[in-house]
């Protein structure tokens, strides 16, 4: 399976370049990852590049999440040298940075400031924090790529796509594929936010649950992207659970204190 972030491709009138700029004949008017700012846009995190030349320190945003993975749509869709799947699928209009294929996530460093108290010097978990506005989203750094994980499960329903497209050729009109694609957008969209992100009672209970003596083994659930099945982390004990979240205080504490 190819990297979930490979930059795409872009070949008659499908494109899956995760581009910042705006294609010439996009009916969009935003790029991807305007077309989904969340209102929680504020929340940022301190990241650290260390550049052997010019390291340099930036506030971390929203991870903008391509609900149908570039990677394999590229691959299952544009990849192949089928001209019967090529074909239909070049004569339709569809931009993978479509606002319906778009979602606002937070990653690990979010939820870590959020719920820690944070300086150069290093910090701890806070008391008596409330949810965040990004509560119930599964962290995007989390068992997004993992083995058979949720960039697994898109390419899994695209071949089951090619292959429907394969069996009916240009009968399978250029409409018919975008409606597949945005309902595969939105089946996908709830599965993360209506399922996933919920588990446990959402993340925010989540976060108690993995504090508690004992701690409640699948506390990670709703902080994962994956199936019930293949989330990586079921098995953390607590004193797991703290060092992955001292782990992140003390790259967000190195960040702070600067390059």
């Amino acid at each position: 399976m190819a990297g979930e972030h490979e930059r795409g491709d872009r070949k008659g009138k499908f494109c899956t370049t995760p581009a910042e700029k705006i294609c010439d004949d996009c009916p969009g008017t935003k790029n991807y990852i305007k077309v989904c700012e969340p209102s929680w846009v504020g929340e940022t995190f301190k990241r650290l590049v260390r550049s052997k030349t010019n390291p340099f320190v930036f506030d971390k945003k929203y991870e903008a999440h391509h609900i149908l993975c570039v990677a394999p749509v590229t691959q299952e869709l544009l990849g192949t040298d089928n001209i019967k799947i090529r074909g239909p699928v070049e004569q339709t209009q569809w931009c993978i940075n479509n606002e319906m294929n778009m979602i606002a996530m937070p990653l690990w460093g979010h939820t870590v400031k959020w719920y820690c108290s944070i300086d150069e010097d290093g910090g701890d978990i806070a008391s008596g924090i409330g949810a965040p506005p990004f509560d119930n989203i599964p962290q995007h750094d989390f068992d997004h790529n993992c083995k058979e994980g949720y960039t697994w499960e898109v390419e899994v329903e695209i071949k089951k796509v090619a292959k429907e497209i394969e069996q009916k050729g240009h009968k399978l009109s250029g409409d018919t594929l975008i409606g597949k694609l945005d309902d595969l957008s939105e089946l996908f969209e709830e599965k993360l936010l209506d399922d996933r992100g919920t588990r446990k009672g959402g993340t925010h209970n989540a976060w108690g649950l993995a504090q508690k003596e004992p701690p409640d083994p699948q506390w990670c659930h709703p902080f994962s992207m994956a199936s019930d099945a293949k989330v990586s982390s079921v098995g953390f004990p607590a004193r797991n659970f703290k060092d992955k979240v001292d782990k992140w205080i003390n790259r967000i504490a190195k960040a702070i204190s600067g390059p």
